[in-house]
């Protein structure tokens, strides 16, 4: 139930709903249709783009994830159609008040896991420019759940809230860039693959580091989260800088798989929590 769970990527859908619900709260929006998106769009993006490569792929690398894509191929493709429709419902009521930021996320998801990208004349995803992986992730999820809940709050951009939600993704993403040390190739120079495992650990601390700094400015400056709020986030981002220093390259697929990746699901559901203290 677990490996389906996480490798059909409910989880992941859940914790991008769970970061964009906290943005909601901060915005002091509702919005079912928003989160329904996000969930939904989320879901379909990230099976897709992992089915597109074939059945190789999947039948040649040994891992608890690739065996079950492998495994339930015809049950993901379903769940693509069935998510991909879902997604279309959910944005129609919203999509002209996030538009140009749903065009540019949607292109780079894209491109992120299809190659469709002239690069060193051979097509690539965009996964595959070397340094960029770990960035466009990030850049889109920063996009998704904060970005969309500013625009239908009807607010200028908060590019230090942007900036905080990047640099948290950035960090919680570096386990995965470590795990997949024997699966990358070489020339996609993930942030491991180039400074090392140790050095990559550092920066994603680092980012987890700056992160608070922003939080700390967002709560006691500009006042835009209450101190209980920010607590629930500070915690994570703690437990966050736990996950990542003890990240290697050999560790159990579900460390990174329910523990890191669970982190914004985590987050969510403490701020959630603080807000309902009396």
């Amino acid at each position: 139930m677990i490996d389906f769970f996480v490798s059909s990527n409910f989880y992941v859908s859940l914790g991008v709903s769970c970061l964009t619900a906290l943005s909601m709260h901060v915005y002091r929006i509702e919005n079912y249709h928003l989160q329904g998106f996000v969930f939904f769009s989320t879901l379909f993006l990230y099976n897709f783009i992992r089915l597109v490569p074939g059945d190789s792929i999947f039948k040649s690398v040994k891992s608890n994830r690739h065996k079950f894509i492998y495994d339930h191929n015809i049950y993901l493709w379903a769940l693509v159609i069935f998510s991909g429709l879902f997604s279309i419902y959910f944005v129609l009521p919203i999509f002209r008040f996030i538009l140009w930021p749903l065009i540019i996320s949607a292109v780079i998801s894209l491109a992120y896991g299809l190659p469709i990208l002239r690069f060193k004349s051979s097509w690539n995803r965009m996964r595959e420019v070397p340094g960029l992986k770990i960035f466009l992730i990030a850049f889109v999820w920063a996009i998704v759940t904060e970005g969309f809940p500013n625009l239908l709050a009807n607010q200028d951009w908060s590019l230090l809230a942007l900036l905080e939600r990047f640099l948290f993704v950035v960090a919680i993403t570096i386990p995965f860039d470590i795990r997949d040390l024997k699966f990358d190739r070489n020339e996609i120079l993930t942030i491991p693959q180039y400074f090392g495992v140790k050095w990559a650990k550092f920066f994603g601390i680092i980012c987890l580091v700056a992160a608070e700094i922003i939080l700390a400015y967002r709560t006691f400056i500009a006042g835009e989260i209450n101190l209980i709020g920010c607590l629930a986030i500070y915690i994570t981002y703690e437990v966050s800088t736990v996950l990542v220093y003890f990240s290697k390259e050999q560790m159990s697929e579900r460390y990174v798989t329910l523990g890191v990746e669970g982190m914004s699901i985590l987050m969510g559901i403490l701020f959630m929590l603080s807000q309902v203290i009396p």
